[in-house]
């Protein structure tokens, strides 16, 4: 059996999902008082936009950068990012629009509409 507690996370808030992913974009600062989903949202998006930073880092000292060690969390966070309702955004890192794309065509293959 699930702690009640735990069975409350299941279902994410969108909402706010959405809220802690803007807010980290807009650098306003993690708060441990802060909603679950928020919380989630912005540390997939503090994911997001370290890697990026270190990405572009690595590209600009003439280095090659697949995201071998990140991958995954950043299709994850991309995925994550599409089913909350956080739009495609051209600046991410490419996992990130991966996972993206691929919530999006299961969203469409399910018929679930925003």
């Amino acid at each position: 059996m699930i702690h009640p507690g735990l069975a409350a996370l299941e279902k994410w808030d969108t909402i706010e999902y959405a809220a802690g992913y803007r807010a980290r974009l807009a650098a306003i600062p993690d708060s441990e008082i802060a909603h679950h989903c928020w919380r989630c949202g912005w540390e997939d998006a503090d994911t997001e936009a370290l890697e990026l930073d270190r990405h572009n880092r690595v590209l600009a000292h003439g280095g090659e950068d697949d995201y071998a060690e990140t991958g995954g969390l950043l299709f994850d966070a991309g995925g994550d990012a599409r089913a909350n309702g956080v739009p495609f955004d051209e600046c991410r890192t490419q996992p990130w629009k991966e996972g993206w794309i691929a919530a999006d065509i299961n969203v469409g293959l399910a018929g679930i509409e925003d």
